[in-house]
């Protein structure tokens, strides 16, 4: 795709994420992943730059996921109104360890497994 930015393929999965930053601490849920970010679904998506706390369960795993993330972008709501996006924002994930990297990548491939047909 032209002006692609993205450096890994997103898959869609809906997890119930948490995620926050000074302020305090929301839940709401992905609407797709990657190893390096997601899109959360939220009608009140943070400023674009702005540095967040992401912690989220994939399936199989019981303990949760805890990261440092960005804003990378955002839909707002009145976009929505007058397109087909859907209000959210798009996280870049920092400072995976190794082990929670490899647990996210293990279900995202299993999520493309289940594409393969």
């Amino acid at each position: 795709m032209v002006g692609e930015k993205r450096r890994t393929t997103r898959v869609n999965a809906r997890l119930k994420v948490r995620y926050g930053d000074v302020t305090g601490f929301i839940s709401d849920y992905t609407m797709n992943i990657s190893r390096g970010g997601m899109f959360i679904s939220t009608k009140d998506p943070l400023k674009p730059g702005t540095g967040v706390s992401v912690e989220f369960v994939v399936p199989d795993i019981r303990v949760p996921i805890k990261v440092k993330g960005r804003v990378q972008w955002t839909n707002d709501l009145q976009q929505a109104k007058y397109s087909n996006l859907i209000p959210g924002m798009g996280i870049e994930l920092h400072s995976l360890s190794s082990d929670e990297q490899k647990k996210l990548n293990n279900f995202i491939d299993k999520l493309f497994l289940k594409l393969d047909y």
